[in-house]
This record gives C-alpha cells, structure tokens and sequence, in this order.
C-alpha cells in the first residue's frame, strides 16, 4: 500500500485491512510504503508497526511516485501472494473471499481485478480514467479490462521482473511485462468504492503528464508480444 500524505484516513485504514484478513485465517503482512509524506503519516506509521509485527512500513526520503512505491512494496513482501490496495479503500478486501480460491482452482499467476463501474469517482476523475484507459488501449491493445484497479501476483513471478515507471503506469506496466512473457491470467470484476477522506492525488495535472510521459517511453522501448491476448 503506497501512501502520501493520509493521515486522515491511513490508521482507520490498516484497523480495516487487519480485521478483515483476520478473520479469513489466513497468514498475512500489510507493507505501507510511506512516500515522503509530510502531514504526520510517518509517524502514526511507526506507532502502528511498534505494536503490530504484521505491519511492515518501508519509508521513502523523499516522493518517489505511486508507482515507485508500489513496486517496492510488492518487492518487500515475502508471501506467496502479494496484492495491491490503497490507504483510500478503493477494493473492499472482503472480496478476497471468492478471489484467492481461484488460485487453488485454476492455473493462474495473477488476477486482475477490474471495477464494475466508475460511479464512485467525481466527473474529472471518471474523464480522465477513461481518457488514460483509452490511451492504453491505442497503444497497445490487449484485452484488459481495468489497467489501475487492484491485481494479485504470485509473487515467485515478479522475481525477474524490472519495472521503469515510477509513477502511475506502474501497473500496466507490470500486466504488459507479465503477459509478454506468457505467465497466464484471469480477470475477475469487483466493486469499486469511493475513497472515505482525505483527496486523491491521482487527478493532479503533473501526475496525468508524468504518466503520459512514461507510457510513451514504454511503447517505443520496450518489446513485446503485439497478439491481442
């Protein structure tokens, strides 16, 4: 979980998480990469993982990107299955229930989980989702259907796998990769929840161009399998 700047929102966010995947008995670690926030989010970080041995907080000095922070948080875990969330609550982990069987039921090595709808995000934000979805599309046409959702990995596969983007393009980036390199997928549609305080940082302008930016840099540098999948 990347997080900058939520301190409104991020103790009341793990107290969720951790009860949550409790109660479904199973071993798990929560990894909060705390990317140079500056409005006390570190140390409420650092208060939560003193008295939780499950909570494992990895600090940037300075912002890095969503992405970067991403990246280093999956790279940080050591469970068979990592998985991506956000201090905002976008995915309601109660949905692993009915996900995490279809890695005991299929040959897969990672799901995508899509959203079933924008609805809970404001106008701008549904208009420059769709616009970033669009682009990814143009550009390389697979058939994923949410690019910047939630996704879990079996972590044995992200091993041998370098990651350029430090900011939101991270995940496709890693979907992309992945499926070039023939690992098998399944994608599976959730609800996507509206963020409960504090403001998102993922409409910003300077966000939006950086992600321009490094998609680009991907399409004319990187390789990869062109047949639609």
């Amino acid at each position: 979980m990347p997080v900058y700047n939520e301190a409104e929102i991020i103790e009341e966010t793990i107290t969720i998480f951790i009860g949550i995947l409790a109660g479904m008995a199973v071993d798990f670690e929560i990894i909060v990469v705390n990317d140079g926030s500056n409005d006390g989010t570190g140390d409420i970080l650092a208060k939560i993982s003193a008295l939780r041995n499950n909570v494992k907080v990895v600090n940037n000095e300075k912002n890095l990107g969503s992405g970067a922070s991403l990246w280093a948080g999956l790279k940080a875990a050591s469970g068979d299955l990592v998985m991506s969330n956000f201090a905002d609550r976008p995915f309601d982990m109660r949905d692993l229930e009915y996900i995490l069987p279809v890695f005991g039921t299929e040959n897969v090595d990672f799901i995508i989980v899509a959203r079933k709808d924008r609805s809970a995000n404001t106008l701008y934000r549904k208009a420059t989702s769709y616009f970033n979805y669009l682009l990814i599309k143009l550009l390389f046409n697979y058939k994923i259907k949410d690019y910047q959702f939630v996704q879990i990995y079996r972590k044995e596969i992200l091993k041998h796998i370098d990651i350029k983007s430090a900011g939101t393009f991270m995940a496709p980036e890693l979907i992309i990769k992945l499926i070039s390199a023939g690992y098998s997928y399944k994608q599976v549609q959730c609800d996507f929840h509206k963020r409960p305080g504090g403001l998102s940082k993922c409409g910003k302008p300077q966000v939006i161009i950086k992600t321009i930016i490094e998609m680009l840099n991907f399409r004319f540098s990187h390789r990869f399998n062109r047949q639609n999948i």
